[in-house]
C-alpha cells in the first residue's frame, strides 16, 4: 500500500525547496536535481514538492510495487529498473530545465555508490544515509531540511469542496490567487503552488488544497469563496471558518 503523505507535508516540503531556491539558486530550481532514498511518505512528499518547485528528482527504492503505485497515483512520472535508463530520462529534462520525477527500483546503497563512482552530482539530497550524503555534500549538494519553520504572520488555510471538486477547486484557487498580497516576497511561490500542484496532486488530493495566508488575505478570500462555492469548507489551523 502506498504510504501517502499528508497534503500539508507536501506543501511544507515545497516551501522548503522554494526557500532553498531563493537562498542558493537565484530563485529557480529549473535544471536542478534532487536525489532521494526511499519512496516512503517523506520521499513521496519530496518528489511531488520538487516537481511543483520545478526541479528534477530521482528516488531509489527496492520496493517496486510502492514505486508503481506512485506512478499510478500521479506522484511519480517514470519508474525504471536500471540506473542508465533513469539517467537518460533525467539528462533530457535537466537540459531543458523541466521538472520530472523518476523512481528507480534498485538497492539504494548499490545505485548511489554507482552514481558516486560515475561522478553524478545532485544539487539537493534527501533521506540519504550518512556516508553518501557526506560525499555529495562535500561536492556541493544541499541537504533538504526535514522540517520547515513557517512565517508566524501567516496561518495554514485549508479548503475542500464536497460537490464537484473538479470544477469547484480550480475556481477557489483562482479566487485565492487573485487575493494574495503582491507586496509579500513569498507570493510568487504561493501562486506557483496554486498553479502547479493540481497537476501532480489531483489524483491523491483533488478535493483538498492548502496555503499559508495572512489575516488580511484570509478576510478578503472568505466572503468571495462562500458566495461562489456554497459546498466549500474552509479551516484555519484546523478550525472551521
Amino acid at each position: 500500500m502506498l504510504p501517502l503523505p499528508q497534503l500539508e507535508r507536501v506543501y511544507y516540503r515545497y516551501l522548503s525547496l522554494s526557500r532553498v531556491a531563493h537562498q542558493h539558486f537565484a530563485g529557480s530550481l529549473g535544471g536542478k536535481l534532487l536525489l532521494r532514498s526511499a519512496f516512503d511518505a517523506d520521499g513521496i512528499a519530496a518528489l511531488a514538492a520538487a516537481s511543483i518547485a520545478g526541479a528534477a528528482s530521482l528516488c531509489v527504492d527496492t520496493d517496486a510495487d510502492r514505486l508503481r503505485n506512485g506512478l499510478r497515483s500521479g506522484l511519480c512520472d517514470f519508474v525504471v529498473g536500471h540506473l542508465d535508463e533513469a539517467l537518460r530520462i533525467l539528462k533530457n529534462e535537466l537540459r531543458r530545465s523541466l521538472s520530472v520525477s523518476v523512481g528507480l527500483t534498485s538497492d539504494p546503497e548499490h545505485s548511489i555508490a554507482a552514481m558516486i563512482d560515475r561522478g553524478l552530482q545532485p544539487d539537493l539530497v534527501s533521506g540519504l544515509t550518512e556516508d553518501p550524503a557526506r560525499t555529495f555534500l562535500v561536492r556541493g549538494a544541499i541537504s533538504l531540511p526535514d522540517g520547515y519553520e513557517p512565517d508566524p504572520e501567516t496561518s495554514l488555510i485549508e479548503w475542500t469542496a464536497a460537490a464537484d471538486p473538479a470544477q469547484s477547486m480550480p475556481r477557489i484557487a483562482r479566487i485565492v490567487s487573485g487575493s494574495l498580497d503582491h507586496a509579500r516576497a513569498d507570493t510568487p511561490a504561493r501562486k506557483r503552488w496554486l498553479d502547479r500542484s493540481p497537476r501532480y496532486l489531483d489524483r491523491a488530493f483533488g478535493h483538498r488544497q492548502c496555503l499559508r495566508l495572512t489575516p488580511a488575505e484570509c478576510a478578503a478570500i472568505l466572503p468571495l469563496v462562500h458566495a461562489e462555492i456554497r459546498a466549500a469548507a474552509i479551516t484555519r489551523d484546523g478550525q472551521k471558518l
